[in-house]
């Protein structure tokens, strides 16, 4: 939700449009919300002070994929947006700022400042100066203006409007580009020109303006060969991809620069042609083409000290090399042990290939060799989003979301890296079908029930390979002066790239040392990674050596960080787990990583390769006692549970006071909302693998998993987690059947039961629900009782029994009050109201909604507040009052859509859809129902999807359109009666009519 400022508002604004959206009154900057809001916000800006229609801001914001009632989402971003941008405003006070005005809505800018208006002022500026002849002033003013830039304008904002107004705007700040680098030339600033355009002409490869600037910057440097090999390369690129000659401008140039060479540079510019300032006003949805999507290059950076392995490189570069007749993608496996060097192999071979695959390189390390391998559905989810698919549009089925990534890589060229693969079932729906892909695996199995077109078995490196990197690495005058011990080290090594690497780096760190005592520590030091042969024991002395290597701080650091489960550790979590300040912890880790004990695959993050993982873990049991064990991973569960506190309390406030939770101080001190939402996408996998390492390991306190996943849910609170946070309750109450914990094993019944009642799973959930119920009786734990309870007494109303559904509800409603938890108390209060509606009671069910309502409004729950709108609309709906339904309904809708909970919206759609056709509006009501539907594919939700179906057959069925409605009504009752839900009777009912 967004913070209203403490600031007073006659602190300046201060908006930006070319990066990401943002707003700062004064230094502080401001919380605006959910992406889809900001696009309001980019929407309004590009036009201030004048004013932006309802419908304008639809189209700009949605397009064609509005929701039926999106004038009321419009209304709730706009109303959000006054109390951001006007804190001190009365609750229906004239705005001032964000005005209503006719049917629109009209940004007065005022003495705010907008980054783009400051551009376009400091850019004329610049282009004045040129005019006049004045080209060392104006090139600075250009300076100025680019300098505004902060990446790519209106980024990460969502909508139609958007992506047009970012085209219009990226063609722009080149332009201006094109500009200054044509005044540095002049100015006879060859250098730095030269280096501007070598990035701007690989970006924009086939831009002649740039091509031509580089070829005259080269040329008057003195490197009149590289200007005319960038033609070479400009024709290659325009005759290969357009199928067209360069320009006459290309070509002329081309020309002088083959018969002479260019004339001197010239100390003083003649003045520069004049140009005309744009005079185009800023206006958003301009007709101008779309911008190519970035090509995603995912690659790890190439090994640059690369050795050996000619043959293999040269097969598998020959393999994944392009060719008209093929028909599937090419496949090449790389097998082998683990250190083995599979993975530079398969990187240093795709960086080969990679000017073949234009259209972008995916990578991923699929964990295959530990025990959280990457989930294929999560994998798919991250490749799609490369490609700018967006996560709401994801089907949440694992071949359904296969099914999209292959459409989404059939045209394109790409090249698919898939690093440690555990087997053919975790990779084979991450195999794109296009010929015109290809495909890397590397694993330490061979994987023979898959076809390959190259296939390889990884073995150590030859040894004249092995000698070459380890001399290369340590230097070849000191290797020089040691032969025999430089081979004893090679063969000690095993061979092995990883341990060849560790062991040289120890030298290289200990320049005082000879290669003879590291053959001869080597040598005693073999037998202690009794578990990882490999048919000799020489990967094990390598590991000992490089960790003798390490002081006292770093060892203690290996060895505990290694200890959590998950991909990696982030420097916080790092430092929570050494239990020193980050400050003293990231020069520990940092050495970590010089010296190969652990990788750092991205800027403040550390993970282990699954040898050393296993090494390091196996050294803490031998050195650490298990109090300081289990002392580590307790601090790193503090930081997390603080942090994901922090996090959440940002999100929205969960259904028990703060007081309930018990959360020591500590963690990330996150400032925004942005920040929260940011912690939670980064540490969302090491969170889940820390609250199944707390309830599988019994030396560590389960309970801590309670308050972290019901903070985590807070993020998750979109419907689409629900399956996987059941699997954790489950792990949840193996553990409290162990422990005897009646808290934890009330929460994961819980949990498990909850996921049961999203599936329509009734009698499951029953089941869970009442032992939770009853281990929260036993542990005196009201609020585990009430919301316990609150969740049975929905399961009972699903299923009939309104009775005993109204009774669960007021012992919860009775529990929740005389424990003064305002939040269970509201939820209960809306669940009431719609049970309430069964028995024919309208006037007790509103008046319990509209207690809710005023609950969560007065907590500003606007989760609690939706779902309580949503029982509203049931409630009417319950007495026939269909078209009275939608108010509270496309309210509930706005707010869902506001917090992106798309398991509100979809629910809320359905429910519209009957409206809307009880209201005459047969179009809208399909068109809900249909979204809805597909809602309900995308996150698993059954009984939405079915209901969904059942209404778009009623739609249809208006509409004229009887066969295709008789289809969704015959499909829509068969999924009902699979899920044995009451609605299933209904829509039999209403067949036998037809």
């Amino acid at each position: 939700m967004p913070v209203p400022s403490t600031s007073t508002t006659s602190e300046p604004l201060r908006f930006t449009l070319l990066g990401p959206v943002r707003v700062w009154r004064g230094e502080r900057e401001l919380t605006l919300g959910p992406p889809q809001r900001k696009a309001v916000l980019a929407t309004l800006l590009l036009r201030a002070d004048q004013v932006v229609t309802a419908s304008e801001l639809v189209d700009a914001v949605w397009g064609d994929s509005a929701p039926a009632s999106v004038h009321g989402v419009v209304q709730t971003h706009v109303s959000m947006l006054r109390s951001v941008l006007e804190p001190e405003r009365p609750r229906r006070g004239q705005a001032s700022v964000l005005m209503s005005v006719g049917n629109g809505y009209s940004l007065a800018v005022g003495s705010a400042t907008v980054d783009l208006r400051e551009f376009e002022k400091t850019l004329e500026r610049a282009r004045q100066l040129r005019e006049e002849g004045n080209a060392r002033d104006s090139v600075d003013w250009y300076a100025r203006a680019l300098a505004m830039w902060q990446g790519e304008p209106l980024s990460a904002i969502p909508g139609p409007g958007a992506v047009i107004e970012r085209a219009r705007l990226n063609e722009i700040v080149l332009g201006v580009q094109e500009e200054r680098l044509e005044l540095m030339v002049a100015l006879g600033r060859h250098t730095a020109a030269v280096t501007e355009l070598s990035a701007l002409t690989g970006a924009h490869p086939v831009r002649e303006r740039l091509r031509a600037l580089h070829m005259k910057a080269l040329s008057r440097s003195g490197r009149r060969a590289d200007a005319l090999a960038v033609y070479t390369d400009t024709r290659r690129v325009m005759v290969d991809e357009l199928g067209i000659e360069p320009g006459s401008e290309l070509r002329d140039l081309h020309r002088r620069l083959l018969a002479v060479d260019e004339p001197p540079v010239q100390q003083q510019p003649a003045a520069p042609p004049p140009v005309q300032p744009s005079r185009r006003p800023v206006v958003p949805f301009m007709d101008e083409p779309l911008p190519a999507l970035i090509a995603p290059a995912q690659l790890p950076a190439d090994v640059a000290d690369f050795t050996g392995r000619t043959a293999l490189v040269k097969k598998l570069t020959a393999m994944l090399t392009p060719r008209t007749h093929r028909t599937a993608p090419p496949r090449a496996l790389v097998a082998g042990i683990g250190g083995v060097g599979k993975t530079a192999l398969a990187v240093h071979a795709a960086h080969q290939v990679r000017q073949d695959y234009p259209d972008g390189q995916l990578y991923v390390d699929l964990r295959g060799a530990g025990p959280d391998a990457a989930d294929p559905l999560n994998v798919l989810s991250a490749f799609l989003r490369a490609f700018g698919v967006s996560p709401n549009s994801t089907p949440a089925d694992l071949d359904e979301r296969a099914a999209m990534y292959r459409s989404v890589l059939a045209t394109r060229r790409v090249l698919v890296v898939l690093d440690d693969a555990a087997d053919a079932a975790q990779i084979q729906h991450l195999l794109p079908g296009s010929a015109t892909c290809g495909v890397l695996v590397t694993s330490r199995r061979r994987l023979p029930e898959m076809q390959w077109d190259e296939q390889a078995e990884l073995e150590g490196m030859s040894r004249d390979e092995a000698l070459t990197l380890f001399s290369r690495t340590i230097g070849a005058e000191r290797a020089g002066k040691e032969p025999d011990a430089v081979a004893e080290v090679v063969d000690a090594c095993g061979r092995l790239p990883l341990a060849l690497r560790i062991t040289a780096a120890k030298l290289v760190d200990r320049p005082q040392w000879t290669v003879r005592s590291m053959a001869d520590k080597l040598a005693r030091e073999r037998g202690r990674l009794s578990e990882l042969r490999v048919g000799s024991l020489e990967v094990e002395a390598t590991f000992h050596l490089g960790y003798g290597q390490l002081d006292a701080t770093s060892a203690r650091a290996f060895r505990l960080m290694s200890l959590a489960d998950g991909p990696g550790l982030s420097l916080p979590a790092a430092a929570a787990v050494v239990g020193e300040p980050e400050r003293e912890a990231e020069p520990v880790a940092e050495r970590l990583v010089d010296l190969n004990m652990v990788a750092s695959p991205a800027p403040d993050h550390y993970a282990y390769h699954d040898l050393l993982r296993l090494f390091a873990r196996q050294r803490a049991a031998q050195t650490d006692s298990k109090q300081d064990r289990i002392d580590a991973m307790v601090r790193l569960g503090d930081h997390y549970l603080g942090t994901a506190a922090t996090a959440g309390w940002l999100i929205q406030a969960p259904a028990q006071p703060r007081e309930k939770f018990s959360v020591k101080p500590g963690g990330v001190k996150l400032p925004d909302l942005k920040s929260a939402f940011a912690w939670f996408e980064d540490e969302q996998p090491a969170l889940l693998a820390s609250a199944r390492q707390f309830l599988t390991d019994p030396d560590l306190p389960s309970e801590y998993v309670v308050d972290l996943i019901t903070f985590l849910e807070l993020y998750l609170a979109n419907g689409t987690h629900f399956g996987e946070i059941g699997q954790i309750g489950e792990l949840a109450v193996r553990d409290a059947e162990r422990t005897g914990d009646l808290r934890v094993e009330a929460w994961g019944r819980r949990k498990v039961g909850e996921a049961h009642l999203r599936r329509f799973q009734l009698p499951e959930a029953e089941n869970q629900l009442t032992r939770s119920i009853a281990a929260a009786e036993k542990a005196g734990d009201p609020g585990a009782l009430a919301t316990a309870m609150d969740l049975l007494g929905s399961a009972e109303f699903r299923m009939g029994r309104v009775e005993q559904s109204l009774a669960h509800l007021e012992r919860a409603l009775a529990i929740a009050h005389d424990a003064g938890d305002l939040v269970r108390e509201a939820y209960v209060l809306g669940t009431i109201g719609r049970t309430q509606s069964e028995r024919g009671e309208f006037e007790l069910a509103m008046g319990a909604c509209e207690q809710s309502r005023g609950l969560h409004e007065q907590l500003g729950n606007e989760t609690g507040l939706a779902r309580t709108l949503f029982m509203m609309g049931l409630v009417y709906q319950r007495f026939r009052r269909l078209v009275e339904s939608i108010d509270p309904l496309e309210e509930s809708l706005a707010v869902c859509l506001g917090i992106e909970q798309t398991f509100g919206e979809g629910h809320n759609l359905v429910m519209l859809s009957r409206g809307y056709l009880a209201d005459g509006r047969a179009e809208q009501a399909a068109a809900a129902a249909s979204r809805a539907k597909e809602l309900g594919e995308a996150i698993g939700d059954a009984h939405m999807h079915a209901m969904a179906v059942a209404e778009l057959g009623k739609a249809l069925h208006a509409l004229g359109k009887h066969e295709a409605g008789d289809e969704h009504l015959h499909s829509a009752q068969a999924l009902l009666t699979q899920l044995n839900s009451p609605q299933a009777a209904a829509v039999t009912a209403l067949l036998n009519r037809k």
